[in-house]
């Protein structure tokens, strides 16, 4: 865990360096998730709030980001829901039983409250 936390860690720097300069923080969201995390939008501004500072240009500052990111890729925060658990949350749409999700019904699920 500690070697594949430390090549994490190198490829933020290696991340952050070229692609995004000076990131802000309307970027954040797109950053933790190409590490592998998912949070939630509420979860993205509880992460801004933690590392935004007092006189805020709108950029992230790496120094205070790598410290947050480090907790919570150790603790496994954000993960990833579990394949097994989305599967069943699948087939119990696929009433029919086709192995399948009709698109219209697939839309009507995710827009329905």
């Amino acid at each position: 865990l500690v070697s594949e936390f430390s090549t994490g860690t190198l490829v933020l720097q290696i991340f952050w360096q070229i692609c995004y300069i000076f990131p802000s923080f309307r970027d954040i969201g797109t950053i933790i998730r190409s590490l592998g995390c998912f949070p939630t939008e509420a979860e993205v501004q509880e992460v801004i709030t933690k590392v935004e500072e007092e006189s805020s240009t709108g950029h992230i500052n790496l120094e205070k980001f790598l410290p947050v990111m480090t907790k919570i890729i150790l603790s496994k925060r954000f993960c990833p829901i579990p394949e097994d658990v989305l599967l069943h949350a699948f087939k119990a749409l696929d009433q029919n039983k086709c192995e399948y999700i009709a698109k219209e019904d697939l839309v009507k699920y995710l827009t329905e409250e």
